[in-house]
């Protein structure tokens, strides 16, 4: 039986072989970019092994576990110091004489310092989940740009605490001020525990939250999802999004509380568009 022969292949070309298939790859040919030599022959990149669909998804479960585990023990924490953290914002109501919040259910003086240490556990955690985020992105990510991370890594706590404390100590005081002495003074306002809390606890976390604008805009200026003369471009629809969000933060319909809120969120948008513009 004659033997069948052994067709040539032809020489492999380093420059169009994709040894390792990462998460900047596809983005830039779903956009329509050329793929970089560093994503194709694998040039300062920590690893040339190609992960599978299933891997990815493998290793986006492990960083969501350690992620977890991170907020749960936050959240133990944040139940050892309910106390103090409970006195602390009710300091806040001090400003108007005569409120004194009530506890109308049974168990929810329980419930409310629960969710209150799990807001705690989730802003304690808030630097593991960016770690664990980092290091799911760090395959498709370049030496240089991994450095900037590292160094943004303690920014996304100082911005955070940094909101929350704009919250506490401007937007709190003016907007529950405003609140409790509106209408008529014949009408006693006596505030729910919980409701108080809840309210209080998601405007300083999402005060947080809002203050890393910068630093999200950087990094999506390093990922190449955004230019900085685009961002230029979109001032007024930052503008009109800072007063949606101030809006959304402090509850309020009078325009100084929202402007309180709305104006630092758009002076940090002008700062991650410096941030975008060295990226």
């Amino acid at each position: 039986m004659p033997r069948r022969r052994k067709a040539k292949q032809a020489p492999s070309d380093p420059e169009a072989t994709v040894q390792k298939k990462t998460w900047r790859t596809w983005l830039r040919r779903s956009r329509g970019r050329p793929v970089e030599r560093a994503d194709r022959v694998g040039a300062d990149l920590p690893d040339q092994g190609e992960m599978t669909l299933l891997e990815h998804l493998q290793e986006l479960r492990r960083r969501l576990i350690v992620s977890l585990v991170a907020v749960g023990i936050g959240t133990v924490v944040g139940l050892v110091f309910t106390e103090r953290l409970m006195y602390w914002l009710l300091r806040l109501l001090e400003s108007v004489p005569g409120v004194t919040p009530q506890a109308i259910e049974i168990p929810e003086k329980f419930t409310t310092s629960m969710r209150l240490a799990l807001t705690v556990g989730v802003a304690l955690a808030m630097p593991v989940i960016v770690y664990q985020l980092w290091k799911f992105l760090q395959p498709g990510l370049y030496a240089h740009e991994q450095r900037y991370i590292v160094i943004g890594l303690p920014l996304v706590s100082l911005f955070f605490a940094s909101g929350v404390a704009f919250a506490y100590y401007v937007a709190l005081p003016a907007a529950i001020n405003f609140l409790l002495r509106f209408g008529s003074e014949q009408i006693l306002t006596q505030p729910r525990l919980a409701t108080y809390l809840s309210f209080v606890s998601t405007l300083l976390f999402w005060s947080g939250v809002s203050f890393e604008t910068p630093i999200f805009i950087f990094f999506l200026a390093k990922l190449g999802v955004v230019d900085w003369k685009k961002l230029l471009g979109w001032w007024k629809y930052a503008l009109l999004a800072a007063f949606v969000l101030g809006a959304v933060i402090t509850p309020t319909p009078d325009p100084l509380n929202m402007s309180l809120v709305a104006l630092p969120l758009y002076l940090l948008y002008w700062l991650g568009i410096l941030l975008a513009r060295f990226a």
